[in-house]
């Protein structure tokens, strides 16, 4: 249990680092394509360079991390539901 938290804690780090660079690539892309910004006092365009990465860390963190865990669950799924099945209907019975 630990090694898939471990996993699901190194996805999102992961996401930390992706989800950032994303926002600062769209943002530069609005700034490259939309005739709006760079003409007459467009600052709020370039604070988007800033504001845009903070923004989007924790959520991409979280969905990564989340991603991460379920599919360590996923790997930990029982290749034999029926069997799983049985093995907890019998729980705490000694045969």
């Amino acid at each position: 249990m630990g090694r898939m938290f471990v996993e699901a804690l190194r996805a999102g780090l992961w996401g930390l680092l992706l989800g950032p660079a994303l926002a600062v690539l769209l943002v530069l892309g609005a700034l490259l394509f939309d005739p709006k910004c760079g003409v007459g006092d467009s600052g709020g365009c370039a604070m988007g360079l800033v504001t845009a990465p903070i923004a989007v860390a924790l959520p991409s963190f979280g969905l990564f991390f989340a991603l991460g865990l379920l599919r360590g669950l996923w790997r930990r799924r029982p290749s034999d539901p029926a069997a799983a099945v049985r093995r907890l209907r019998n729980w705490g019975r000694e045969e």
